[in-house]
């Protein structure tokens, strides 16, 4: 049985005095995402900025795009090696043991 979609697409950001809303193809408001432009209030109450606020207003809007997008599956050769992903040194002995240092690393 085909699954019907609760929040249809496409999603969009709108702007408010306060806020940006995200609301989906049905108008639903699916996300507030508030902003204070005053900088005094702004740092006071640890909010966001418009830039800030609009950014992830987008980011939201955007995840009906990913969650309706064909899922990549791996077949055969294309499938990536299971060695294929780097590690990296995570304490300063693993950095020396590797030719690496940080500058700030004692010896």
């Amino acid at each position: 049985m085909p699954s019907v979609r609760r929040f249809p697409s496409p999603w969009t950001a709108e702007e408010t005095e306060a806020c940006f809303i995200v609301r989906d193809a049905n108008g639903q408001a699916l996300a507030y995402v508030y902003f204070q432009d005053e900088p005094g209030r702004r740092a006071a109450a640890k909010l966001l900025t418009r830039d800030e606020a609009r950014r992830i207003a987008a980011n939201i809007a955007k995840l009906s795009e990913l969650l309706t997008a064909p899922v990549r599956k791996w077949t055969g050769n294309d499938a990536p090696h299971p060695r294929s992903q780097v590690s990296f040194p995570r304490s300063p002995a693993g950095l020396r043991r590797a030719g690496l240092s940080l500058a700030a690393d004692p010896q």
